[in-house]
């Protein structure tokens, strides 16, 4: 069984009266990015990230996160899913 780990790289808000997000990322993060998320497809590097909005603005009034998803081989023992009896 697998699962996803994230890897959160921002946080943003929605411009006003625009479906947009506009995500803040540190010069610090994007160099990790660069130098171990990236994602290679037919000889071309790809940045692959998503954006979810939060349950409640944080304290800076950032209302979305920005992550790198991946899959990972979840920990031997553990189940995502509780079987039907």
């Amino acid at each position: 069984m697998s699962q996803f780990e994230k890897t959160y790289i921002g946080k943003g808000t929605q411009v006003k009266d625009l479906n947009i997000i506009r995500v803040s990322i540190s010069k610090e993060t994007l160099e990790e990015i660069l130098k171990d998320h990236m994602v290679d497809y037919h000889g071309n590097e790809y940045l692959v990230f998503e954006v979810a909005s939060l349950k409640e603005p944080d304290q800076y009034g950032k209302t979305h996160t920005a992550y790198i998803s991946k899959k990972v081989a979840a920990p031997k023992g553990v189940t995502s899913r509780k079987s039907k009896s």
